[in-house]
């Protein structure tokens, strides 16, 4: 059965509720280490060099915030700082990494069940993970 699961969070209390749940029951059944990855995924660039520090500031404000929700989320959860992970960059990639990192042989990840053009035009970090992976993943509809 599983040893490592992998929850990749949106940090986004109804968005996380159905995939959060699913987590704990297999984490209980299974007895596996729960980690929890979210990815803040920062625009590329934002014009003049004027706008700068104003864009920086915002990053700071935004990770610091993540942080903070990601922390409270492992108090929940009764899992140590160490298995919590923020990232910064695509969540598709992020959280394909972070699987690897931690051993992970369940990524559970959210999905808004978008599909035909929604899904081509919009894009889909549950399909990216579910194509990405080298382990199992279970795609839980929010």
């Amino acid at each position: 059965m599983y040893k490592s699961i992998l929850l990749a969070a949106d940090l986004i209390d109804q968005d996380d509720n159905p995939a959060l749940e699913k987590a704990k029951a297999i984490r209980e059944s299974t007895g596996a280490d729960l980690h929890v990855v979210h990815a803040i995924e920062l625009p590329s660039s934002y014009g003049t060099t004027y706008e700068m520090p104003i864009i920086a500031e915002w990053q700071d404000d935004l990770e610091a915030s993540a942080r903070k929700r990601l922390e409270k989320l492992g108090e929940t959860l009764g899992i140590n700082a160490t298995k919590l992970h923020l990232k910064i960059g695509q969540p598709k990639y992020e959280i394909l990494e972070v699987a690897k990192e931690c051993s992970a042989d369940l990524i559970i990840v959210g999905s808004h069940g978008r599909h035909g053009i929604g899904l081509l035009l919009l894009g889909s970090t549950a399909n990216a993970v579910l194509h990405g992976a080298q382990c199992d993943v279970l795609a839980v509809r929010v």
